[in-house]
């Protein structure tokens, strides 16, 4: 049960807003963004993680509520510069990043479901 909440509560964490406040704010400093592929892979494997006992629907719907909160997030607190979010936008942008997000989560939640029946099959 606590593993359910601690699932729910990582991934309704605004990561596609926060991987872009967090570039955009780099960028706008003339900074590089040293840890934005470091805190994403770790939010990808620890949603991933906590997501093994999770049904596929569920992950999906929190996925999608995740996106649309990044999204008003997004609209709110990240300006929308044409230049950093060309072609698409920004509110097209922090959708579009969702996606490898979500996968990702998929891929490690498949992956140590696949380890576990094997280690209980043995």
């Amino acid at each position: 049960m606590i593993v359910k909440w601690l699932w729910l509560i990582c991934t309704l964490i605004p990561a596609p807003f926060l991987f872009h406040f967090y570039e955009y704010g780099q960028h706008i400093n003339r900074e590089d963004a040293p840890f934005l592929l470091i805190g994403t892979i770790a939010y990808i494997v620890l949603a991933g993680a906590l997501a093994k006992d999770m049904n596929v629907r569920s992950v999906l719907l929190a996925n999608v509520a995740t996106a649309v909160l990044s999204l008003l997030l997004a609209m709110y607190f990240i300006p929308n510069d044409g230049g950093w979010f060309k072609p698409f936008g920004r509110d097209v942008v922090v959708m579009l990043t969702m996606i490898p997000l979500l996968i990702g989560q998929l891929l490690v939640r498949f992956v140590l479901r696949g380890v576990t029946k094997l280690m209980h099959a043995n």
